[in-house]
């Protein structure tokens, strides 16, 4: 597992170095870590080849809460945990889907609980990926990226960040997987992320910005399943 640390002070840079050493030694967690002394050269990095990404926020030049926000702009998937002395951006790391903000300095034993969860987080964010195969060559999603799965003959075509990735599949074998996930079928052809549901007004189901038919057949299957995501009865 890469993890990148993104922190102008060489001090604390080894200090979290030596932290990491540790941590990988006890659990054998397979780690490799890579030190950049600013956020704009981590930016201008390969930033997908980081799972997690231990990042302080008072640096020269882009602050490290302005490079979180750029960050989840071009990746969504990777785990962000801040390292810094300033408290008062904790609310603004919800923001940013931060999965810890560490106060410094922090000693070792907190510091491992704090990590472990990161990397638990990280481990669901593995499981949560959706691997598309087309003509043109084979995408790594996450499922948030996915607002829904469109039925178009011995076709399915995914609908992610504006883009439309077309895949020769099954709706059924595509439902099996992406149930689990948070989809369910609004009508014979699509197949919907649940998170992306905007509005519901009578049969018809805003997804992404578009407007997707509701059968009635499937009506009250589809309502419950978004009642159980959501949390909230209809």
């Amino acid at each position: 597992m890469n993890i990148a640390i993104v922190d102008d002070s060489d001090a604390d840079a080894q200090s979290l170095i030596g932290y990491l050493d540790a941590f990988e030694a006890e659990r054998e967690a397979g780690l490799v870590t890579e030190r950049f002394r600013d956020a704009n050269s981590f930016l201008k990095s390969d930033t997908s080849r980081f799972s997690l990404v231990i990042m302080d926020i008072d640096m020269p030049g882009l602050s490290g809460m302005e490079a979180a926000h750029l960050l989840r702009s071009v990746n969504p998937a990777i785990q962000i945990m801040f390292m810094t002395t300033m408290p008062q951006y904790a609310l603004e790391s919800y923001e940013v889907e931060a999965v810890d903000y560490v106060l410094k300095p922090v000693a070792y034993a907190a510091f491992a609980l704090k990590l472990s969860k990161a990397l638990l987080r990280v481990k669901r964010a593995r499981q949560d990926v959706i691997v598309v195969k087309t003509a043109e060559g084979v995408f790594s999603l996450s499922s948030r990226e996915v607002t829904y799965v469109e039925s178009q003959g011995h076709y399915l075509v995914y609908h992610a960040l504006g883009r439309a990735l077309r895949a020769r599949d099954t709706m059924a074998a595509a439902e099996k997987r992406l149930e689990p996930l948070g989809f369910a079928r609004c009508n014979s052809y699509y197949l919907v992320n649940l998170r992306s549901v905007s509005s519901i007004m009578g049969l018809d189901v805003t997804v992404g910005g578009d407007v997707l038919r509701m059968s009635r057949s499937r009506r009250k299957a589809f309502m419950e399943a978004f009642a159980r995501f959501s949390g909230s009865p209809w």
